[in-house]
């Protein structure tokens, strides 16, 4: 799956998506009302259920949470915000006050993490169309819960990969570890690795 895309490629998938998630930090900050740093430590690109053996070994195996959203441009697929479950709620909590009982909380879970995927999922769908000069057009996010295999189900998984990125969401009172993922089949994939490179040639040649 590796050699779908290059080392330039790479460089430039991970520096185009840093400015895509600061972005996003930006505005998840004003809505968590604290400051907020997010990271892209790792990219990976896996098969579907490499990906989910992947993501259960970063949770010891409990269920995670996830905002997914398809996305279509010359390219199109799915993408994917996922928190471990058991951390979710401290999100939320910074997100709706401390002093909202754990039983309201619970109950709001679902409605405010389906508005964090939003923002940051879509800030990073913008940010790429503008730096790759696409049009990429989105679908409403759903909410999902589950093992990483549920959460990274694909439609045709001998045919699909994920590009599977970490990233520590770190608040200033409580750290949150989410995971972002691109789900695409390989004929999206090549796509596009195609736009990286336009993109890269764009920047190299000035």
């Amino acid at each position: 799956m590796t050699e779908i895309i290059g080392a330039l490629e790479r460089d430039a998938v991970e520096e185009i998506l840093n400015i895509a998630i600061g972005q996003a930090a930006a505005s998840l900050s004003r809505m968590v009302r604290d400051q907020i740093a997010l990271s892209v430590p790792f990219i990976e690109f896996l098969s579907p259920a490499v990906a989910g053996e992947r993501l259960d070994g970063t949770t010891g195996g409990t269920d995670s949470v996830a905002v997914r959203q398809h996305f279509s441009s010359s390219f199109s697929g799915d993408i994917l915000l996922i928190f471990p479950e058991h951390r979710s709620l401290d999100l939320v909590r910074s997100m709706l006050g401390d002093t909202i009982s754990m039983d309201s909380l619970t109950e709001l879970e679902q409605e405010a993490l389906l508005e964090v995927g939003n923002v940051i999922l879509n800030a990073c769908l913008g940010s790429l169309a503008n730096q790759l000069g696409l049009a990429i057009e989105s679908s409403l996010p759903i909410y999902l819960r589950g093992r990483g295999p549920q959460i990274l189900a694909a439609k045709h998984p001998e045919t699909e990969l994920v590009m599977f990125l970490q990233v520590d969401f770190s608040l200033a009172a409580k750290g949150v570890k989410g995971y972002l993922a691109f789900v695409m089949d390989i004929v999206s994939a090549r796509q596009f690795s195609e736009a990286v490179s336009a993109y890269v040639s764009r920047v190299v040649g000035g």
